[in-house]
């Protein structure tokens, strides 16, 4: 089967388009850039430069395939126009979903985030959960104005989509850089991680990539239509988090907690220099107020719907240690 994927050079994209040619599949991938898609396995994948914004480029791409993986999007920290989000992750969609309609895919797979749905106030997070404080950047709400885009297509046109959310996923990277998580850990096995956010107690989820790649799969063998699924793992605050790591890289390193308004401070230095000297800001005070809240979430419904299986934190932490010491 042939099947298209957007955002293939990224971190989740890379590990899928590998799935999907383990499973037979060919793949044909949506890059800006070809330079970018040069670490892309060579055999079962056809590589076609264009943009999520190109129209014309997304037909071409999308040309006899049966299946729609939509990946791409902008997760940036910062951006000097906000608008972009908007721009990349609503519109970017609608091209996206325009085209597939056009062509008559058979099923799109959609990639929101967990944070879309917000932080667990007043109770655990699920995908049924109303979302009851506002969103804390552009990021999360352009993404939930694209899930909303999603569902209205699935209701009003007929397209079969399925909307999965990733929480904080994490594992060995194929290229490029490691997504958040996945730095955190490797910069720790290195001696170069020295803070605990906060003062350690809030609770994030944490998500193993091979099991992210399964369940997108599997949401598009199983996933109900116009459905929403969270691809999580296991709950932990950053003290276990941290607990974890130390046990099972065999390194205790000292770590000093850091409270929010410190880490305030230092987001707008960051941003004042980094801007002072023409580079992008690795943090905003827009993602520091997030840490002041806790993110816990039941997966439990793409478990019991899906058959996603989770792989354990120490198990996944063991893992992705093993691959970045490769």
């Amino acid at each position: 089967m042939k099947v298209f994927i957007t955002g293939g050079t990224g971190f989740i994209g890379a590990h899928l388009i590998n799935a999907l040619i383990e499973a037979g599949h060919h793949v044909h991938v949506l890059v800006r850039t070809l330079s970018k898609a040069s670490n892309l396995p060579s055999e079962g994948v056809s590589i076609f430069k264009g943009d999520i914004l190109n129209p014309k480029s997304i037909k071409a791409a999308m040309q006899g395939c049966e299946q729609v993986y939509h990946l791409g999007g902008n997760a940036s920290i910062y951006e000097k126009d906000p608008t972009r989000y908007f721009t990349i992750n609503v519109d970017g969609t609608r091209n996206i979903m325009d085209a597939a309609l056009e062509l008559g895919i058979e099923r799109m797979v959609f990639t929101s985030s967990a944070g879309v749905l917000g932080p667990s106030v007043g109770g655990v997070v699920t995908e049924e959960k109303c979302r009851n404080i506002d969103f804390f950047n552009e990021y999360e709400s352009s993404k939930a104005m694209a899930e909303s885009l999603v569902k209205s297509y699935v209701a009003e046109k007929g397209l079969d989509a399925v909307i999965v959310l990733p929480t904080r996923v994490y594992g060995a990277y194929l290229f490029g850089e490691p997504a958040s998580v996945s730095l955190l850990i490797k910069k720790y096995i290195a001696g170069n991680w020295k803070i605990i956010p906060g003062d350690g107690t809030k609770v994030g989820n944490y998500v193993y990539v091979d099991d992210v790649v399964r369940g997108h799969m599997l949401a598009m063998q199983n996933g109900a239509k116009g459905a929403s699924y969270i691809l999580g793992g296991e709950n932990y605050s950053y003290n276990d988090f941290f607990k974890v790591l130390k046990e099972v890289s065999g390194l205790d390193y000292k770590l000093f907690k850091t409270p929010i308004r410190a880490q305030m401070v230092f987001a707008r230095l960051n941003k004042f220099f980094s801007l002072l000297m023409g580079k992008t800001p690795a943090l905003t005070t827009k993602w520091v107020r997030r840490g002041n809240y806790h993110w816990e979430v039941d997966p439990s419904k793409s478990v019991s719907e899906l058959g996603v299986k989770i792989t354990p934190l120490s198990d996944g932490i063991r893992k992705t240690i093993f691959m970045l010491k490769l």
